[in-house]
Order: C-alpha cells, then sequence, then structure tokens
C-alpha cells in the first residue's frame, strides 16, 4: 500500500509478545514491525494464512492485552503478517502504550499522534528499491494498515 493511503504508523520494534493459538497453546515470539492495525511478528509452522489467534502483549503494568488477530500473510524469511481483529479504541489505546515504553527503553521517545494519518512524501525522492521488496512492503501495509474489523 502506498504511504498516501496508509491509515496507521507503524513502528519498527522487537516487542516480546505471547501468541495463543484457538487450542491454548502458547508460544513466545518476537513482533517486529506494530501499528493499531496489526502487526508483524516472526513466523511459526503452525501458524497458516486465514489462522486465528490471540497475542499477549505486555503493558507498562505488567498485565496483558490480549489482542485477536488473524494471519494475512506468510513472507518466505518466515514472518507472520496478522491483523487485528475488533480491536477497540481502548485497545489501540492500550498498544499505543506498549509502543511508547518500547521506544523510551529505546531511548526514542514517542513524538508522533499513532492515531494521526501518516505524512505523504515526494515520490520521487529517495532510492529505488527492488521489486521484491516493494511487493513485500505493499503486503506489510495493507496488514499493519487494515481499518476492517472483522
Amino acid at each position: 500500500m502506498p504511504i498516501e493511503q496508509r491509515q496507521f504508523i507503524r513502528f519498527s520494534l522487537d516487542i516480546r509478545a505471547v501468541r495463543q493459538t484457538k487450542y491454548g497453546e502458547m508460544t513466545e515470539t518476537v513482533i517486529n514491525q506494530i501499528s493499531l492495525g496489526g502487526c508483524l511478528a516472526e513466523g511459526d509452522d503452525n501458524v497458516h494464512v486465514g489462522d486465528e489467534f490471540r497475542l499477549l502483549l505486555q503493558l507498562p503494568n505488567k498485565n496483558h492485552l490480549p489482542l485477536l488477530c488473524k494471519a494475512l500473510y506468510r513472507f518466505a524469511d518466515n514472518g507472520i503478517g496478522a491483523k487485528f481483529i475488533n480491536v477497540t479504541r481502548f485497545e489501540q489505546e492500550l498498544i499505543i502504550k506498549v509502543i511508547a515504553e518500547n521506544l523510551e527503553q529505546q531511548g526514542l521517545p514517542l513524538q508522533v499522534d499513532p492515531f494521526a494519518n501518516p505524512k505523504t512524501f515526494n515520490k520521487n525522492a529517495g532510492k529505488t528499491v527492488s521489486d521484491s521488496l516493494s511487493r513485500r512492503e505493499n503486503i506489510l501495509e495493507n496488514i499493519l494498515s487494515h481499518s476492517e474489523q472483522n
């Protein structure tokens, strides 16, 4: 998805989380990118496109935020692109707290409103990216910016 169409700002962070299957099996994972609409997490051979699972994010107060997710894409390098399903505004505010805490731990204070639409940029500026990287980027944008609530 082009940057002009992004609904949510995404953050590249390594956030530890727990993935819980519909059968209750729990696996530790790392989220590599996150937005208010979805995430890119480490892959798992047991998670396939279309699978639903819970992602438990640790909040700053050490409680966990359970987010219902649906795997939309599986990358060759074993990453899973998932959207958050039926995420509420309150849950999004808690996701922001998780993002802010992780940025602060890295010495990067949150200076952006995650609810704001991402800013656009000059299409002609910057370097040309390979088709493969561009395709992966578009898939990630669709997942992380997904506004559908089902």
